[in-house]
């Protein structure tokens, strides 16, 4: 049946009619039910009719047969992060002529959707999980456990966007994954990444703990360290000591950072380090951090959303930059913000009313459309800062009852969220 499909293949691909194949060599009937596995054919009939379509037909059966370690190759360079790798894989799976028509298919879509997260290309992943889940119901157990994965990454990574989901809706899908049928510790950082948007610090630690274990078991050195970024972002650092000891920790992993060759990691690192500070109220270093981080993001990536933003806002903060600079900044990413994402978009209108010192339509604009976004959105990082902005706000004018709103928000999300 195998080497029929692969001669109707080279057959319908140069447009030869089954008479014209068989012509001196076999009937057509004869070809018309090979092709379909009814009947099988002499070693010096297909010899022949390979020739004819001038194909190696040993080489074709060998490349069919090498579908399912190649996509296993595949999933650990992805799992690896070896991008020449994952390239060379996929220009070979992609030139397979059999691999769609093969039992590998649901697993080369599902790897190929994977890809696309990898790549950031979160429109062709989302393309990818509707086609499998409309057209492809009937799944392996294996199969079913990457689509989870695929599903709750997807979730990770549109987070904070318009079109994102809720940061509970990656920890559902991910917990919903069988590591005895899928076999891959891999999603332990993403479950461990979704329990950290979800603000759940103890079960992001753990997570992150297992994937580490993993990750360092099979070599994974840049994995092992993104895993490490995600324990430190667990930790509540109140004493000085505590502090001191998270930065050493961080400038440490920046060195490995360089070591390894690890951007996008050194970029997380950096950022991370201008929250710690800009919490403590420590401008200059926290702009210091989040400068570096926006210069060495993508400029067309939601990311460089984030990263602009916060060094604007602890510019202003920490009166590092002259008024018209942080407005041009500002003016920069709400252009960016309105094609890529609806949050910042807000957050920079905000944040342009907050330099232009116009309180009364700062907080009307952050009670009327940014918190109730938030709140909608279960976005609860965000919501921990405008919440309490806004909660401060209310107690100042003695308004208790819409203080008491915010706060019943807030405990409401916290409660979804545990």
């Amino acid at each position: 049946m195998l080497v029929g499909e692969i001669i109707k293949y080279y057959r319908e691909k140069k447009g030869i009619s089954q008479s014209n194949l068989g012509e001196g060599i076999c009937g057509k009937a004869y070809i018309s039910r090979f092709e379909s596995g009814k009947v099988t054919l002499s070693p010096e009939i297909i010899d022949k009719l390979a020739k004819k379509l001038e194909i190696d037909i040993n080489k074709e059966i060998e490349s069919f047969c090498l579908i399912e370690n190649q996509l296993n190759d595949w999933s650990q360079a992805i799992i690896m992060q070896r991008s020449v790798l994952i390239e060379g894989i996929k220009l070979v799976l992609d030139q397979n002529p059999f691999i769609m028509a093969s039992k590998h298919a649901v697993n080369y879509m599902l790897l190929t959707g994977r890809y696309y997260l990898y790549k950031n290309m979160v429109k062709e992943a989302k393309n990818i999980i509707e086609y499998v889940e409309k057209e492809l119901p009937k799944l392996s157990n294996y199969e079913k456990n990457l689509l989870l994965h695929i599903k709750g990454i997807y979730c990770i990574s549109t987070f904070r966007t318009t079109q994102g989901e809720e940061s509970q809706t990656a920890v559902n899908l991910l917990k919903q994954i069988d590591i005895v049928d899928y076999n891959n510790e891999e999603y332990y950082y993403h479950l461990a990444q979704a329990y950290h948007y979800a603000k759940a610090k103890i079960s992001a630690f753990t997570y992150a703990k297992k994937a580490l274990q993993f990750f360092n078991r099979t070599y994974n050195y840049v994995s092992a360290m993104n895993a490490q970024i995600l324990m430190l972002m667990q930790f509540d650092s109140k004493s000085e000591i505590d502090f001191l000891n998270l930065v050493e920790n961080y400038k440490d992993l920046i060195h490995n950072c360089m070591i390894l060759g690890a951007q996008e990691s050194k970029i997380t690192i950096l950022f991370n380090l201008g929250e710690e500070f800009y919490k403590r109220g420590i401008y200059d270093e926290a702009v210091r951090y989040y400068e570096q981080a926006f210069l060495l993001t993508d400029k067309s990536s939601t990311q460089y959303l984030r990263h602009l933003y916060h060094f604007t806002e602890a510019c202003l903060d920490g009166k590092l930059l002259n008024k018209q600079s942080i407005l041009e900044n500002i003016e920069i990413g709400t252009k960016l913000a309105k094609k890529q994402c609806q949050i910042y978009y807000n957050l920079y209108n905000l944040l342009a009313l907050k330099c232009k010192k116009n309180q009364k339509q700062y907080f009307e604009f952050l009670a009327e459309v940014v918190v109730p976004q938030l709140i909608a959105t279960n976005n609860a990082s965000f919501f921990v800062q405008y919440g309490k902005i806004l909660y401060k706000h209310y107690v100042e004018k003695k308004d208790y009852k819409k203080a008491i709103e915010v706060d019943q928000s807030f405990k409401l999300m916290n409660k979804v969220l545990s």
